[in-house]
């Protein structure tokens, strides 16, 4: 998982400002939620809106924003609701869930179907398989402090504060989790000696640790060792050469340099698992040669 920023897009002319068609479906939903038929299910449809999942895809860069799988290339991709619309699993009361925020863009994420539907999962170091999935799970860690109506005085906000699960477009994942680097396992980070609780709850609500995904991350991370090698190869022969006449020590030095470049190539944005990989690679590059994190 890593940070993403929602002001480098826009937001969808569907669902911006007053009297856009995200606008007129939350009145509606209002409406719907405040008068008799409370109790009945309200269909929303414009968060479906092509526009929308196409900005999410550029956004997220078209990977999941929770596992970092790329998702196009398999299938059209999930809209997720961080907040869900319709209920919530934690509440001792489900129904009806954050409904005024349907279609409001920063609530709208880009997500794997394994990552936001209750699947099926097989999960790192266990032989049972279980139901997971985030779906309609929002834990908070004081109950008493969830916002259910759309008319709270300030807003979502009351609740942001016990909010238990990651946010890529608010928080900075790389704050909070950290890879096992001999399996490819993410797992919380000690913040102050205490594992981060909010990696704690996303590890489970996302369900980061499912086999599949451990396994596809591991063979990048397989990738990206084996580039670390080449690297400590070319520094060897630059060593190596340092009496060398000027055109072998030039030969040298442009491997070392195509090498490093091919190394850090792994943790640009745009590349699947790129958190894991800034950690190997920072913490390689710093190490062997104090230069500066990616």
């Amino acid at each position: 998982m890593i940070y993403v920023d929602r002001s480098k897009a826009a937001i969808p002319k569907v669902i911006k400002g007053i009297n856009s068609r995200g606008d007129k479906e939350r009145k509606k939903a209002i409406a719907h939620y405040t008068g008799k038929n409370r109790n009945q299910i309200f269909k929303f449809s414009v968060y479906r809106d092509r526009s929308i999942k196409e900005a999410l895809i550029e956004l997220f860069l078209d990977k999941c924003a929770y596992c970092e799988s790329k998702v196009s290339h398999v299938y059209s991709g999930d809209i997720e609701h961080f907040r869900p619309k319709g209920k919530i699993a934690e509440a001792t009361n489900p129904k009806p869930g954050y409904y005024w925020l349907a279609s409001d863009w920063d609530n709208l994420l880009f997500s794997c179907r394994n990552c936001n539907q209750k699947l099926t999962h097989q999960i790192h170091g266990s032989i049972d398989k279980i139901t997971k999935g985030k779906m309609d799970q929002f834990p908070l860690s004081n109950e008493t402090h969830r916002v259910r109506v759309h008319d709270n005085p300030n807003g979502i906000q009351d609740e942001e504060r016990y909010r238990l699960i990651i946010n890529p477009c608010i928080e900075n994942p790389e704050d909070h989790f950290e890879y096992d680097t001999s399996h490819a396992v993410i797992k919380p980070k000690m913040i102050d000696g205490v594992e981060s609780i909010m990696a704690k709850h996303s590890i489970e609500v996302y369900v980061l640790q499912r086999v599949p995904l451990v396994l596809t991350r591991e063979k990048v991370l397989i990738s990206i060792l084996a580039q670390v090698q080449r690297v400590k190869e070319a520094v060897l022969n630059v060593n190596n050469n340092l009496t060398s006449d000027t055109g072998i020590q030039f030969y040298y030095n442009e491997i070392l340099k195509r090498e490093l470049k091919i190394l850090k190539q792994f943790t640009s944005p745009k590349e699947e698992y790129s958190a894991m990989a800034k950690q190997i690679v920072n913490e390689f590059l710093s190490n062997s040669f104090n230069i500066k994190k990616e």
